[in-house]
């Protein structure tokens, strides 16, 4: 049975995975750090999660989906005391994991733009490649702000720059491009330092905003192969700024730390030299942290784009341990997941038993509980509603003109990125700034949309449901498809009781069941 419980996962497999081991020491660390604080602090942290939580955790983290009724089942018989262990490190290395980080990253360098622009779908296949090929952040990076237009991947990612230089005047261009690239980059809000130093943070001076904003200043579109968008760069053009006692200025090439750069071989070249390094505090931090609060819900600083001196971090020493990690080890970003999900801090229940009031999440004494992002629900909708599988019929249908060989679950969610039901269920359910609040209407909006209602047609689980004849199986399969365990018996005997309601069909029942667990609280969140 041991064996059964991961062959689906390693059979998908595209890379070599993370073993815990080789993340271990890491995950040591945090738990040294997390414990000393707890230690510190008086508090009795939580017990690990139960196995059906981590089962459904971990999937939703690392592929942002929830397990199929089979990896479910598998997974829940497996008795190997280190099954979540072996679990993350397949996970880390399947085949749907780019797939769907490529969509987080896409969120964080581009969650702010108001469209969709020319090249998204070409910037989505680079970022889906080179977290495949499980390429360091600081080489991402370097493509993202100095892109080689000779190759054929890595020139798509012109579109992050591109998209900033797509509408609105030069002021407002040059405006968008520094703030995308100090959030994302390095971690800092600098646009309040725009018109002069910083009200707040003494360390962010009018100068700092404009000599980052001097890198950027002679690059613009042009139009590259395909026509996608490209980066040029002029060689002449200077960022000039008003300073309040200081009259008009031309900004120098000033980096974060207080570096004055001699550009040589084009400005954005010098700023990945002078940023993206292993060295510097701001490139390494910055990534650490915003992987930490993905996978543990609040970031050791918030919010992730403003790390200074004036806003520490709630555990210092940790931020500096993964920063100085995830550098010492090329950037590796697989790692530093690995690292945190290995971790018992990350492994701990959601539930607070205690006696004491439950601690704040940012003590990681508990597990956060996170509502699902838009991406997750959508795909999890169409899971738990078997409407994957209509798609997937649908898709081998045209599997010829997709020009795909095999129609996996990797394969159908792209392709349900398409579809009119995934964007009106991202538009409804859209993401504002770096976390997504779940609230009441949402649970309405499950109850009573037309998207939905699609979902639930008989052609999916429901048609599944109403097929069989035994309650109890109906009530089992029911709870494992959509909340990945097995009803309690209290919730057996209820279910069971309203199937056997008089004068309702079968299929509405059934339909009622499965419109009652998806709306639930449970299925909404990631606990």
């Amino acid at each position: 049975m041991r064996t059964a419980c991961f062959f689906v996962v390693f059979a998908l497999a595209a890379v070599q995975p993370v073993r815990a081991a080789d993340a271990r020491d890491l995950s040591k660390t945090i738990d040294t750090r997390i414990a000393a604080s707890h230690k510190a602090a008086g508090i009795t942290p939580a017990p690990r999660a139960e196995q059906h939580e981590l089962l459904r955790r971990i999937y939703l983290d690392i592929i942002g989906r929830i397990p199929t009724p089979d990896e479910a089942a598998a997974y829940l018989k497996d008795t190997d005391p280190d099954k979540h262990h072996k679990l993350i490190d397949a996970l880390l290395a399947h085949t749907e994991m780019p797939v769907y980080w490529r969509g987080v990253f896409n969120h964080w360098l581009n969650g702010t733009l108001e469209e969709k622009r020319l090249g998204e779908t070409e910037f989505l296949d680079f970022l889906e490649k080179r977290l495949g090929e499980n390429a360091g952040w600081d080489r991402i990076a370097r493509e993202l702000l100095d892109p080689n237009e000779s190759d054929p991947v890595g020139a798509n990612a012109a579109y992050f720059l591109a998209s900033r230089l797509a509408g609105g005047d030069r002021a407002a261009q040059l405006d968008s491009m520094t703030v995308a690239v100090s959030s994302v980059f390095f971690g800092v809000q600098l646009q309040c330092a725009k018109c002069h130093d910083h009200p707040v943070v003494g360390d962010w001076k009018q100068e700092n905003y404009y000599g980052l904003a001097a890198f950027l200043g002679r690059t613009f579109t042009t139009k590259g192969k395909n026509n996608l968008p490209a980066l040029t760069e002029k060689a002449d053009g200077e960022v000039k700024f008003t300073g309040r006692k200081t009259g008009e200025q031309t900004a120098r090439l000033l980096f974060l730390d207080g570096k004055v750069i001699d550009a040589k071989a084009g400005r954005r070249t010098a700023l990945v030299a002078a940023g993206v390094t292993a060295d510097g505090p701001y490139f390494k931090r910055a990534m650490a942290n915003r992987v930490w609060k993905q996978l543990m819900g609040v970031g050791l600083v918030e919010p992730v784009d403003q790390i200074h001196d004036g806003n520490p971090a709630s555990h210092p020493e940790l931020l500096n341990d993964l920063a100085t990690d995830f550098a010492k080890h090329g950037f590796d970003l697989r790692r530093l997941m690995g690292g945190i999900l290995h971790s018992e801090a990350y492994l701990r229940s959601s539930r607070w038993s205690g006696s004491a009031p439950r601690p704040a999440d940012k003590t990681y004494a508990v597990g956060a509980i996170k509502p699902l992002s838009p991406p997750q629900l959508a795909v999890g909708l169409a899971q738990a509603t078997g409407y994957a599988d209509t798609l997937r019929a649908k898709y081998e249908r045209e599997k010829m003109k997709l020009k795909v060989d095999a129609v996996t679950f990797a394969v159908v969610r792209k392709q349900f990125e398409r579809e009119r039901e995934y964007a009106t269920l991202l538009t409804r359910f859209k993401q504002e700034g770096e976390a997504f609040q779940a609230n009441a209407s949402h649970a309405l909006y499950l109850t009573y949309n037309p998207t939905v209602r699609t979902m639930l047609a008989p052609g999916g689980l429901v048609g599944k449901l109403t097929k069989l004849t035994d309650a109890a199986e109906v009530v089992r399969t029911a709870y494992l498809t959509v909340l990945s365990r097995p009803p309690t018996t209290e919730e057996a005997a209820a279910v069971s009781k309203y199937l056997a309601t008089l004068g309702v069909s079968r299929e509405e029942l059934c339909r009622d069941v499965v419109w009652a667990l998806i709306a639930g609280a449970e299925f909404r969140f990631n606990h």
